[in-house]
């Protein structure tokens, strides 16, 4: 036989269920799921504060070095070759806090320091040579290469080469 409490019955525990289900949902699974996504949204905010903190310090790091070793090739280059050291030190007083800037200083002292300086002693020194031996023309003429060459290493190294054939050659 069917009755009523055959058919209400199911959809009560069907309704009953739904709603037990429905009430999970929103009293427990939901304020989880809110503190678990504000858990993780801090948890980033904090990763990317301590992202830029440690890009921050490795900038300053690179500024550091960068500008230390500028400085050593400028004071390097004071006592051979005052004017080579002032230009670096302008480098590096336009390059402030410009860690790209402070590279390009560094370079251009190393440069100056371990490659033109070379060439432009070698040159002025063989154009003392050619001097001393009565040759002021020729000892002219390289010392007015070295001072067009400027700061330029392929020009102070075409002095050095011209001085070397005015002397030597």
């Amino acid at each position: 036989m069917i009755g009523a409490g055959t058919v209400i019955n199911p959809i009560i525990k069907i309704v009953t269920t739904v709603a037990i289900l429905a009430a999970v949902g929103i009293f427990i699974v939901k304020p989880v799921l809110e503190t678990t996504e504000k858990a993780v949204e801090g948890a980033g905010r904090q990763i990317e504060a301590q992202q830029r903190a440690s890009r921050q310090a490795s900038r300053d790091a690179d500024l550091q070095f960068a500008t230390s070793r500028a400085e050593s090739f400028a004071q390097s280059l004071q006592s051979a070759w005052p004017a080579a050291g002032r230009e670096v030190n302008q480098c590096i007083k336009r390059a402030r806090n410009d860690v790209r800037a402070m590279d390009r200083c560094d370079e251009l002292g190393q440069r100056l320091a371990h490659t033109v300086q070379s060439d432009r002693s070698f040159a002025l020194s063989y154009a003392d040579s050619l001097a001393a031996q009565g040759n002021a023309s020729a000892a002219e003429r390289v010392e007015a290469c070295v001072k067009r060459a400027g700061y330029r290493t392929a020009a102070m190294q075409r002095c050095r080469n011209l001085a070397d054939d005015l002397l030597f050659g």
